[in-house]
C-alpha cells in the first residue's frame, strides 16, 4: 500500500506528559482517508530524563543529561557532524590566520535569540569574557582546557570587527581553535547574570526554548517559533527528572518517557518491542591494555614483538560478541572509529595465532618444556600479572577471555585484583598498583572527550601515563598533532600517528562500547544520537500515531 501522511491540529494535546492528569482525553479525528498509514500530530509533547543538576547555566553544566538537553537550547560557532569534525553553527564562514592563532568567525544573518534579539558579535566577545570569569573548572574552562592543553584561560580573546564579524586569537597555535569553538553562546543580554546558578533562566538560539523549571522535578521546552530551519513539529519537551539511571529506565518501560539511554549492554530484550526503537552509536568509552613499560618484559628488548603477538592472538571479535553482546567496534588505535580522522589502513591486528606464535618464536620464546607455555632466554615461563577491577563483571568477563585467547599461544595470564571495600577503595588502589608498577597489563577504560587526550595518557611526563611508555619520536608526533590545524595537514599528521601507534602499541586498544538510545515508536524522524549530542536531529522528528 502506497504510504501517505496527514497532518491535523490537536486542540487538546494527546499525551498527558506534565504528570498533572492521569485521564486521557478524547479527540475527534474525523474520518481516516483510505490509504493513510499513520498520523502525524502537531502540537504535541515529548518527556526526556534527567538527574538531578545544580544549576541550568551551560558555564556551570556538571551533568551529563542536562548537557545534551542543553544542546536543544544553545548552540556554538561550530559544532560536531557525525564524523566528529567540526562544522560551521552559528558560524557562517570562517578563516584561520597562518600562524594558526586568529580565527575571523562571520556569523549567520539569521539566527535570533529565544527573546527576538538578533545576534551579533558583541555576543560572542561577552561569552567569552564571561567564561574567563567562570573559571578553568567550569563547563566553558573544561573545552578551552581539552582544546589548549593549558588552565590559563586568558589564551582566548574576542573582539568584535562589525555586527556579523568577530576575531578570536590565541596566545598560541592550536590543532583544535575550531573544536574549542563549540561551546554555547550566551548572549550579552545576560550581563551580570550569566554568571548566576540559582534561578538562572537560559537564552540561546537553539529550536526549543526554555519555559519553566519545576525545581527538582521538570524543566519545560517549547519549540522555537523563529527557529531558521523552522519551527520544530514536536511542540514543547518536558525533562523529568529522576534520582538515577534505573529509574529513568524503568519510567521510559511503564511509559512515562518517551526516550531513555540504555544501561549495560542487554538491550536486544527490547528488539521484539512493537513500542520501541532501538538507536545504536558507537560511545566514547575505550577499552585498552595498559601494558607496563617501566618494569618486567615490556620494558626489555623485544617488547614490540610481545604486544604484537598479543594483538594477533586476541580475539576481540569474540569479546564484543559474547560479554559485549555484540554492541562493541573493534580498534587498533584511539582514535575514534567515527572519526574523520581515523585511518583504516592502521587497522592491523586481526585475529591470527600463526602470526601470535611466529613473531613469539621470532623473540626467543621457547616451549622447551612442553608444558604449553613459553620460556625466555632463561627458562622462566611467560606469566603476566594483568590487574582488573573485579566490581566490574564486563572487565571480569573480558579478563576470563583474554587468558584463554593467550593461553592458546603458550602465555600464562594471572589475573589480579585491587583491594578495597567501596568503588573510590578499589580506583585509589588500582591508581596505587599502576604507579608503583606492581602488574604486567592492566585492562583500563578511558573515556574520551570529543577531543582526546592523548598527551595526558601518551605524554612523557604525564602523570596520567599508566603505560609508563615514554618515546621521544612519539612526544614529537604529538607536538605537531597539537599545532596542526589545516585539515588536509592534519589528516597527514593523524595518519602518522596511527601509524607509529600499531607499530609501537603504547596501550593496546581492545574496542570501544557502543550504547544505545531507546525511542518510543511514535516518534519518527531523522533522530541520529551520537556519544556528544543524544538528540542529533530531534528538531526534525515529529510525532505519528498507526492507523492500522
Amino acid at each position: 500500500m502506497k504510504k501517505a501522511m496527514i497532518l491535523f491540529t490537536i486542540a487538546i494535546v494527546l499525551f498527558s506528559i506534565s504528570g498533572c492528569s492521569s485521564e486521557q482525553d478524547s479527540i475527534d479525528i474525523g474520518e481516516i482517508e483510505e490509504g493513510v498509514d499513520y498520523f502525524i500530530f502537531d502540537n504535541a509533547g515529548i518527556s526526556l530524563p534527567l538527574t538531578s543538576f545544580k544549576t541550568l547555566n551551560p558555564l556551570y553544566m556538571d551533568n551529563l543529561s542536562y548537557y545534551h538537553l542543553s544542546k536543544l537550547i544553545f548552540e556554538g560557532l561550530f559544532e560536531y557532524d557525525q564524523n566528529l569534525q567540526p562544522i560551521p553553527r552559528l558560524a557562517s564562514t570562517y578563516t584561520i590566520s597562518e600562524d594558526g592563532k586568529t580565527v575571523e568567525v562571520s556569523l549567520r544573518q539569521d539566527i535570533y535569540w529565544h527573546n527576538g534579539e538578533k545576534l551579533h558579535a558583541d555576543d560572542v566577545v561577552f561569552t567569552i569574557g564571561i567564561m574567563k570569569q567562570a573559571g578553568a573548572d567550569s563547563f566553558y574552562g573544561k573545552i578551552v582546557r581539552n582544546g589548549s592543553l593549558t588552565e590559563d584561560l586568558s589564551i582566548i580573546s574576542a573582539r568584535a570587527l562589525s555586527e556579523s564579524r568577530v576575531e578570536i586569537s590565541f596566545k598560541e597555535a592550536t590543532g583544535n581553535v575550531l573544536d574549542i569553538l563549540t561551546f554555547p553562546i550566551i548572549p550579552e543580554a545576560k550581563g551580570a547574570d550569566a554568571l548566576v546558578m540559582e534561578n538562572y533562566i537560559p537564552i540561546g538560539t537553539g529550536p526549543y526554548k526554555f519555559a519553566e523549571h519545576i525545581k527538582f522535578k521538570e524543566v519545560h521546552l517549547e519549540s522555537n517559533e523563529q527557529y531558521r530551519d523552522g519551527e520544530p513539529q514536536i511542540s514543547y519537551i518536558v525533562g523529568k527528572i529522576y534520582d538515577d539511571r534505573e529509574l529513568i529506565l524503568t519510567a521510559f518501560e511503564t511509559g512515562k518517557l518517551h526516550m531513555a539511554p540504555t544501561i549495560g549492554v542487554d538491550w536486544d530484550k527490547y528488539e521484539h518491542n512493537e513500542r520501541i526503537s532501538i538507536y545504536e552509536y558507537v560511545s566514547g568509552d575505550h577499552e585498552i591494555l595498559a601494558f607496563n613499560h617501566m618494569t618486567g618484559l615490556f620494558s626489555m628488548e623485544g617488547a614490540d614483538s610481545l604486544k604484537k603477538a598479543i594483538f594477533y592472538g586476541i580475539d576481540r571479535q569474540s569479546i564484543i560478541d559474547k560479554v559485549y553482546l555484540q554492541h562493541g567496534t573493534q580498534v587498533d588505535t584511539p582514535l575514534h572509529p567515527s572519526s574523520y580522522l581515523a585511518s583504516l589502513s592502521s587497522d592491523r591486528y586481526g585475529f591470527n595465532v600463526d602470526n601470535a606464535r611466529d613473531l613469539l618464536e621470532s623473540a626467543g620464546f621457547v616451549d622447551s618444556d612442553n608444558d604449553g607455555i613459553l620460556e625466555d632466554s632463561e627458562g622462566n615461563p611467560i606469566v603476566l600479572r594483568m590487574l582488573v577491577n573485579h566490581s566490574s563483571d564486563l572487565k571480569m568477563k573480558t579478563a576470563e577471555m583474554l587468558k584463554t585467547s593467550l593461553k592458546e599461544i603458550g602465555l600464562s595470564l594471572q589475573i589480579i585484583h585491587p583491594s578495597g571495600e567501596s568503588s573510590e577503595g578499589l580506583a585509589e588502589d588500582m591508581t596505587r598498583i599502576i604507579l608503583e608498577g606492581d602488574y604486567d597489563i592492566s585492562l583500563l577504560h578511558w573515556e574520551q572527550s570529543t577531543i582526546p587526550a592523548f598527551r595526558t595518557f601518551l605524554g612523557m611526563n604525564s602523570i596520567y601515563n599508566f603505560a609508563h611508555y615514554s618515546d621521544e619520536n612519539l612526544e614529537e608526533i604529538l607536538s605537531r598533532m597539537e599545532l596542526v590545524w589545516d585539515e588536509n595537514s592534519k589528516i597527514e599528521t593523524y595518519e602518522e600517528f596511527q601509524q607509529y601507534y600499531v607499530e609501537t602499541i603504547p596501550y593496546g586498544s581492545l574496542l570501544f562500547r557502543n550504547k544505545a538510545l531507546l525511542v518510543d515508536s511514535g516518534i519518527s524522524g531523522d533522530l541520529e544520537p551520537t556519544y556528544y549530542n543524544l538528540y542529533n536531529g530531534l528538531e526534525n522528528c515529529y510525532l505519528t500515531m498507526s492507523t492500522n
